[in-house]
């Protein structure tokens, strides 16, 4: 499996598709999509832009794997929900949400022994 497949592989099972699902959702075929993620090919750029665009992934980390922390593929859903959210904020909101996971942590440091 090639970098690039294994990095689709991981998009296309952080968000519980099935093959079919995320091949449908990009526009290419199930079969192509099976042969990029095993390496026997590589996507076109219309692909990655599609794959980009429909899961809002770093383009740069895609490509590379450079720059996971800026990509979008999460731990969780829980994650996923938490920082899709945080994007749709207002930056005072955004600050204020800031200050509350630094609260929560203090707090959870001062219960820790």
């Amino acid at each position: 499996m090639n970098e690039i497949g294994y990095r689709i592989k991981c998009i296309r099972k952080q968000n519980n598709h099935n093959q079919s699902e995320f091949a449908k959702n990009i526009g290419i075929s199930q079969g192509n999509l099976s042969e990029i993620e095993i390496g026997n090919s590589n996507p076109s750029a219309e692909t990655l832009i599609s794959i980009k665009r429909t899961y809002h992934v770093n383009l740069n980390w895609l490509l590379t794997g450079d720059g996971f922390e800026e990509g979008k593929v999460y731990a969780n859903m829980n994650e996923k929900v938490l920082v899709e959210g945080y994007r749709l904020l207002n930056e005072f909101d955004k600050i204020e949400l800031i200050e509350i996971i630094h609260l929560k942590n203090r707090l959870k440091s001062k219960l820790t022994f």
